[in-house]
């Protein structure tokens, strides 16, 4: 069987201010939770942090088109970097951390 839910609107916005567009009001809620952990990342650390690895990638030259390798593990901030990356017009590429060369 499949389950179709209601129709959902998603507007036609760009990545990062639709996942930041309301980090204002909600600045101390969790944005983010380390299943694993339990550590929490509050909208105001994720965007402050975005603006933060922005800001120091543009300072580096990153710019429009480029394309940024992550090799990370799964951590809670993982999405600071790829948000960073994608509001400034670039691309994230996953380098696999637990492998071995």
């Amino acid at each position: 069987m499949i389950y179709r839910g209601p129709a959902v609107e998603i507007p036609d916005s760009p990545l990062v201010p639709f996942v930041l567009h309301r980090a204002g009001e909600l600045r101390t809620k969790p944005a983010l939770i380390d299943g694993l952990t339990g550590r929490e990342l509050t909208y105001g650390a994720l965007a402050d942090g975005v603006k933060r690895v922005a800001s120091a990638l543009r300072r580096r030259g990153f710019r429009k088109g480029d394309v940024f390798a992550i090799f990370s593990p799964n951590l809670i901030e993982y999405p600071i970097a790829f948000l960073a990356v994608a509001s400034l017009g670039g691309a994230c590429s996953r380098a696999r951390s637990h492998r071995k060369p």
